[in-house]
């Protein structure tokens, strides 16, 4: 198993999605091959519609929860629920490092 690389802790408002999304994507939470393609993947949607250079402070959590429907909103329930865990979990993680300073995730 090759080593995780160390992450330093998201701080302020000028962290970006993209930012926010790589940091996200390189913790042992997505070290498996299979659970970082899947991750990687919705997050990756999530940020290229709402703008991957935006400021993570700037989006509002209905804009998220916009971005799921638009992107998973009439897709089978599995991928739903399979996309919008990947997002949250990201959210969450971006929550636990104040990114922030407030409380995340689609409504």
């Amino acid at each position: 198993m090759s080593p995780v690389p160390k992450i330093t802790a998201l701080r302020g408002e000028h962290v970006t999605l993209a930012a926010a999304a790589d940091a996200f994507l390189a913790t042992a939470r997505t070290a498996n091959p299979n659970t970082h393609r899947a991750y990687a993947s919705a997050i990756d949607r999530v940020i290229a519609l709402l703008g991957r250079d935006r400021p993570f402070a700037d989006v509002a959590d209905t804009e998220i929860g916009a971005a799921l429907t638009e992107l998973w909103g009439r897709c089978a329930p599995a991928t739903w629920n399979r996309n919008r865990a990947a997002v949250t979990s990201w959210l969450t993680w971006c929550q636990t490092k104040k990114t922030l300073g407030r409380p995340l995730g689609p409504g």
